[in-house]
């Protein structure tokens, strides 16, 4: 009778464990094993509540507000720069929220599973990153799947590059967390990292600094919709 799960299974269940819960998680799951089923299944159902609980530590609210409107803003100039037509389609609006939302949800897993520690502007760059990837592939398996659902080609393009650059632009201004802590009235993390308590002037900047990011993208997309009523109008 084994005393524990196999150094195979254990390998296995560890990459789907973000790494800064991985030791733990695994510690865990080694203590509880009685069979390889039950460990199958143990591993099953932890994983996904350790990546939730990972994503609730590394994701701050504010900013992930910020990501999301940069995003759909991109994707949404995007289509009016190349084909107005698609804005004034039955769904044409919503249907540029499918790439914006695959991309922070590859912003919030890169989060997740990035190790703990100060990180370089180029390991900031991954998640979007990976958010254009999965935006693509989604893309790719509606064209397959369910060309309905699909954004044209040169949307898809021009979205995704502009989109890049400003979730760069965000996660500069606003590094992503590495652990957040719990607890109720706990300032955003980015406020934290400032270098001073809730009301000093380091504070103060990088509140400003967040409303003005917010402010700006809903003003873009409030005036790319106001273009894209007269448009319908006048047609």
């Amino acid at each position: 009778m084994h005393s524990g799960p196999s150094k195979t299974a254990e390998a296995i269940v560890a990459v789907f464990i973000p790494p800064a819960c991985r030791e733990e998680a695994l510690g865990d799951l080694h203590e509880r094993y009685i069979s390889p089923g039950q460990y199958g299944l143990d591993a099953s159902r932890t994983i996904p509540l350790v990546i939730v609980s990972r994503i609730r530590r590394t994701a701050d609210p504010q900013v992930l507000l910020m990501q999301a409107l940069a995003w759909y803003a991109s994707f949404l100039g995007a289509a009016w720069l190349n084909d107005r037509a698609f804005l004034s389609e039955p769904w044409g609006l919503p249907r540029l929220a499918i790439p914006a939302a695959m991309a922070m949800l590859g912003l919030t897993l890169e989060d997740a599973y990035a190790k703990p520690g100060p990180r370089s502007p180029l390991d900031l760059a991954r998640g979007p990153l990976l958010g254009v990837g999965l935006a693509l592939a989604s893309q790719g398996m509606f064209r397959i799947g369910n060309p309905t659902l699909a954004v044209p080609t040169w949307i898809m393009l021009y979205g995704c590059a502009i989109g890049l650059l400003l979730s760069c632009a965000v996660r500069m201004l606003f590094p992503p967390a590495t652990d957040r802590l719990q607890g109720a009235k706990v300032p955003a993390d980015w406020l934290k990292q400032s270098g001073g308590p809730p009301g000093s002037p380091e504070a103060g900047m990088r509140a400003v600094q967040g409303v003005a990011a917010v402010v700006v993208t809903l003003l873009l997309i409030l005036l790319i919709a106001y273009q894209v009523w007269q448009t319908a109008k006048k047609g």
